[in-house]
């Protein structure tokens, strides 16, 4: 069960950076609602199209893993279609003309990898992971898809996988520890992440991960250990989208990440505090998404 939300949680995060930052992260952002989703969710799949459209897939609603396929622009999307089994704490990537969901599950972690058609919602189950895998990150690296951590069912996952024809899998590297519930993008070749829950508790560890080598490397740390926070880059920079504390208090602050330094700063707040919400890169504007109804930007 969540604990409830606390009204000084963003703060502590802030106090931590020095007041300095604090002070100036809130003329950094310009966050403002831009329209609503069609019912309250969380832990939903985004991914965006090319022509400024984005995808919500599944997600919990009302406690409740949901089957939806939710497709438009960020200021009207409504529902299109539905998966073939609802979901939640999936992934997915737009790979080609394609958008690609993996694993998720309701009740237990599934290996189910959809195939959703962008330009009409439809979905079809198209093959099977060797290993269920929930709560994930994916992204797409050239020509191809590649899986951040997750949750087997009995495990937490610490390869970074290459999803290859018919969904096989091939293991480039691995994380330092089991990994779920963390941030996850990519900046060219490199994916990052930033957080996480570990079979030990929440971490506040960045990670780089160079996807040509396989080599593994700690960047940075975040000021506090942080998870169930989106992670994603506007091209140059990273940012980590709210998320649960160690305490299991959700915050508001949005912290921007150098991928290059690692240096972490505070770059402004949502209007309130959100943990598993998802986020996306739409052009030079970033979008959230599961904030109760709402859809912010900055």
């Amino acid at each position: 069960m969540r604990r409830a939300l606390a009204p000084l949680a963003a703060l502590a995060i802030a106090g931590s950076l020095g007041a300095a930052d604090a002070a100036a992260s809130s003329t950094l952002l310009h966050i403002r609602r831009v329209g609503s989703l069609p019912v309250a969710a969380s832990r939903m799949a985004v991914v965006a199209l090319p022509d400024g459209r984005i995808m919500a897939l599944g997600g919990l609603i009302a406690g409740a893993s949901s089957n939806q396929v939710l497709l438009g622009p960020p200021s009207q999307l409504r529902l299109v279609g539905h998966l073939p089994a609802p979901t939640h704490d999936a992934a997915a990537v737009l790979q080609g003309r394609d958008v690609t969901l993996f694993g998720g599950g309701q009740n237990v972690s599934t290996s189910t990898v959809v195939q959703i058609d962008p330009l009409t919602g439809r979905a079809r189950n198209t093959g099977q992971l060797p290993e269920a895998l929930s709560d994930l990150g994916a992204v797409s690296v050239g020509t191809h898809m590649y899986l951040v951590g997750g949750y087997t069912g009995t495990k937490f996952a610490t390869a970074i996988l290459r999803v290859g024809a018919g969904a096989t899998t091939t293991t480039i590297a691995r994380l330092p520890e089991g990994l779920r519930y963390a941030g996850v993008a990519v900046i060219g070749t490199t994916i990052y992440t930033a957080g996480g829950l570990t079979p030990g508790g929440a971490i506040s560890a960045i990670t780089a991960v160079d996807t040509s080598t396989g080599a593994v490397r700690t960047i940075g740390r975040l000021p506090s250990a942080l998870a169930h926070a989106p992670l994603v880059s506007n091209g140059s920079q990273l940012y980590l989208i709210g998320g649960q504390t160690a305490s299991g208090t959700p915050t508001s602050s949005i912290l921007r990440i150098d991928p290059r330094s690692g240096a972490v700063s505070v770059a402004g707040h949502l209007p309130a505090p959100v943990a598993d919400a998802s986020a996306v890169s739409v052009g030079t504007r970033v979008v959230v998404l599961g904030s109760g109804r709402t859809i912010y930007e900055f």
